[in-house]
């Protein structure tokens, strides 16, 4: 348990290991920052009050002039110090300035309160000595930071730390505008700039999810954003309704004229609108974005994937191999058969060299390994191969170039004469599978060419000519495809065929029998061709016939029967 749990936590769990990091270079920018705040509140306070120095050098001019008048023989009446308030301006200035110390000390007692719960979030499930005891405290823990919603509050502090910056550089233009003009309007024109640059940074992951770039106020801004088209929706929705009602005569619901249906598209409009908006408000901000990544067409993983296969760290062969095994079986085709890549690396450039690595008779690999690399290759070509026997991605010309290009590189029978005869049954109903399906092609394409042909002989196991007289008899190709294929699998097998296994020979054959795919089975058909096959079998002159009978009875035992249900 305490091992399903670390899995489960373990990447919000180094999230909490990497915020004592970030809240401590939070607090030594915010420091810095402080001080610098500081400073010049230490110059613009003072113009809050009255300057003694002001007033001293007002009172020595009077006494001079009095002392002048007193030697001129004329008496100066002494003037009171005219004491006049603080300006806006200054005001302003120390208001913002003040405000933007506030806000930078917040940020630093809250980068510091961070540390300390990360802190505890860490240490605390490290008290028991009892492993599940730990895992129980951890997940305590984990739900109670998704209770709390922690992430706001780590978030806050570079929020405020955003927010005092703003107001400093608003109090610093303010600042020189009252001393010198020239000075603040060039100091405004660049904090302007850079002002314009920071609210698209901020506006941008809003518009586009995804964008990599975000400021703390992005999360603000979305809220915001939405609160406003919510509110915009569902006044508009009631407006809409109103005038439907005051516009259109009451019928049975039944839109009619002009009016009703103009009302009618903007009711739905409106609608989903506002649905939109509220589920984005629900969400929020972060699961937004990943409800958009997961929603996003296959078309993002086949570019994530081509650009990933030009990077040299990806030649090595054992990385492609696992990249290979868990690339989905519509994603291998899609890159498989991607025709935009010319003079790049593709996936069809790795898997032919990884196939080459792993045939029969290379060396340098354990058995083993080299298996399972050779059966990891086997199942991409046969997602290739049957895609374009049951089209679910590729465009209607990608077929016959693909298809080509498979049977001449990586069904080519050098390679797959050694394996028809593995000793692994998965490695052989494989390789059989994928031969058939695309004899299956082949016997369709006429007239055929040479190396067709020959590819065809090796395949189904008959004389060329025979094969040719027969091309314009579509049903007796299909079924001498087909008896190659159940023979070839099951002729040497002694023994049953384990279930994995049997299910492939199955989907294969529901193909070769045009009975549907593995997605979507006409019944009916495909008993009606099982039995034919059967019969076949039996009356057939192979010396192994009785024994093929007798395993397809047992792999489709359950089917065959009326209450079965499909392989």
């Amino acid at each position: 348990m305490e091992r399903g749990r670390r899995r489960c936590l373990g990447v919000r769990e180094s999230k909490f290991f990497l915020v004592p990091i970030s809240a401590a270079t939070i607090n030594w920018k915010t420091g810095i920052f402080s001080a610098t705040v500081a400073a010049f509140i230490i110059e613009s306070y003072k113009k809050l009050s009255l300057d003694s120095g002001d007033q001293t050098v007002f009172l020595l001019g009077q006494v001079s002039r009095q002392l002048s008048g007193l030697a001129n023989g004329t008496f100066i009446q002494p003037q009171q110090y005219p004491s006049s308030p603080p300006s806006v301006s200054v005001i302003c200035v120390n208001v913002v300035w003040l405000l933007s110390l506030v806000l930078s000390t917040t940020s630093a007692l809250l980068a510091t309160l961070t540390q300390q719960w990360a802190r505890r979030y860490v240490q605390l499930p490290q008290i028991p000595s009892v492993q599940s005891e730990r895992a129980r405290v951890r997940s305590f823990l984990f739900l109670g930071t998704r209770k709390y919603a922690m992430h706001h509050a780590v978030e806050m502090a570079p929020t405020l730390l955003h927010l005092s910056v703003f107001l400093f550089n608003v109090g610093l233009v303010i600042f020189f505008f009252t001393i010198f003009k020239v000075v603040a309007i060039i100091l405004l024109v660049i904090i302007g700039i850079f002002g314009m640059a920071y609210f698209i940074l901020t506006i941008l992951p809003c518009l586009d999810h995804d964008c990599p770039y975000r400021t703390p106020m992005s999360s603000i801004f979305w809220y915001f954003w939405h609160t406003i088209a919510l509110l915009s929706a569902f006044f508009s929705q009631r407006v809409l309704k109103h005038l439907h009602a005051v516009l259109v005569p009451p019928n049975l619901g039944v839109v009619t004229g002009y009016t009703q249906r103009k009302l009618v598209q903007w009711l739905d409009y409106v609608e989903d609108s506002f649905n939109r908006h509220w589920k984005c408000l629900r969400d929020g901000f972060r699961e937004s974005i990943i409800r958009r990544a997961l929603d996003a067409p296959l078309a993002v993983d086949i570019k994530a994937l081509t650009w990933l296969f030009q990077l040299p760290a990806l030649a090595e062969k054992s990385k492609i191999q696992t990249f290979v095994a868990g690339i989905p079986g519509e994603t291998i085709v899609q890159l498989f058969s991607d025709p935009s890549k010319r003079g790049k690396i593709t996936l069809r450039d790795h898997l032919f060299t990884l196939l080459r690595s792993c045939a029969p008779g290379t060396v340098g690999l354990e058995e083993d390994k080299r298996r399972h690399r050779l059966l990891d290759c086997l199942n991409a070509i046969h997602h290739v191969v049957k895609a374009s026997i049951v089209p679910y991605s590729v465009s209607p010309s990608e077929p016959v170039r693909v298809l080509n290009d498979v049977r001449t590189n990586f069904a080519n029978v050098g390679l797959m004469r050694a394996l028809w005869d593995d000793l692994d049954p998965s490695i052989r109903i494989t390789a059989r599978s994928i031969c058939a399906l695309l004899a299956r092609h082949f016997l369709r394409q006429y007239p055929p060419e040479e190396s067709e042909l020959a590819w065809l002989h090796e395949v189904i196991g008959l004389p060329s000519h025979v094969i040719y007289n027969q091309f314009r008899d579509t049903p007796a190709l299909d079924n001498m495809n087909i008896d190659a294929f159940v023979y070839g699998v099951l002729s040497n097998q002694t023994d049953d065929l384990p279930i994995t296994q049997a299910i492939s020979f199955a989907e294969t054959l529901v193909i070769l029998m045009r009975a549907g795919s593995q997605t979507s089975l006409r019944r009916d058909t495909f008993r009606e061709q099982l039995s034919f096959l059967i019969s076949r079998v039996e009356n057939g002159g192979h010396q192994h016939r009785d024994n093929v009978a007798e395993k397809l009875r047992k792999i489709f035992h359950g089917f065959l029967s009326d209450s079965g249900t499909a392989p």
